[in-house]
């Protein structure tokens, strides 16, 4: 187990070192298209998604490392959304360019990288929100799910330790003699080498996935700037 988990974390290491050291610095939306924005809108969620991740990455990488589990499958769970974030926005690129039509792609972009859930700012002559709702992680987590069977029940024990229930607090830092009915306290006091293989494996698996998403995008923005393109050039000759 401990030889799993430490080819794993090598792996980790790695693919985030290779991700860190590409993150971009800038995406020109009038060198993309100086017609439609939403190649631009595609990329900048993107670009700003492979900044989480990294981000997140790396500091649970750091907490595996120190064995500070609790920190470190928050941090995945966290990464793990991002990932199928990313997901979800290839499969609605993918599905504009197989149904040659751009649709309603542009709410989708606006609700992922503009939507706000809690407080969003009010105009006060209408009393509407000026931002859109967000789209629910379900709603992500539910995208990768269609592909890959068994991811939700992977994110659901990683939601274990995330929230207070009994893995993520009881389990880890607790201890029952039930002879002497007294419990002791301690990190990791039960050494739970099986939450660590959990999690190290999850945090792979998100930046495997992210990797591959990342790249398609890529693929596909040249077909998509111009399929937004010819949609303008349609609609201005009617």
């Amino acid at each position: 187990m401990e030889e799993s988990v430490a080819s794993l974390m090598d792996e980790i290491r790695r693919n985030l070192e290779l991700l860190e050291s590409s993150l971009p610095k800038r995406v020109d939306g009038w060198a993309l298209s100086q017609m439609s924005k939403l190649p631009f809108k595609v990329l900048v969620y993107r670009e700003a998604l492979a900044w989480r991740i990294a981000e997140l990455n790396r500091a649970a990488f750091e907490e595996f490392k120190k064995d500070r589990l609790a920190a470190a499958v928050v941090l995945t769970r966290a990464a793990v959304e991002t990932s199928a974030a990313l997901w979800y926005l290839c499969g609605k690129v993918e599905a504009s360019l197989e149904s040659a039509e751009v649709g309603d792609i542009d709410d989708y972009l606006m609700k992922m990288s503009m939507g706000i859930a809690t407080d969003p700012p009010i105009d006060p002559r209408t009393g509407q929100a000026v931002t859109p709702r967000p789209i629910k992680s379900g709603k992500f987590l539910d995208s990768v799910e269609k592909d890959i069977s068994g991811f939700n029940r992977q994110y659901g024990y990683l939601s274990e330790y995330a929230h207070p229930n009994w893995a993520g607090t009881v389990y880890l830092y607790s201890k029952f003699d039930e002879e002497s009915d007294t419990a002791d306290f301690g990190q990791n006091i039960r050494e739970p080498d099986g939450t660590k293989v959990t999690g190290v494996g999850n945090l792979s698996v998100a930046l495997l996935m992210f990797e591959r998403s990342y790249n398609r995008v890529a693929d596909l923005i040249p077909d998509f700037t111009k399929l937004c393109e010819e949609r303008l050039k349609k609609v201005a000759k009617q």
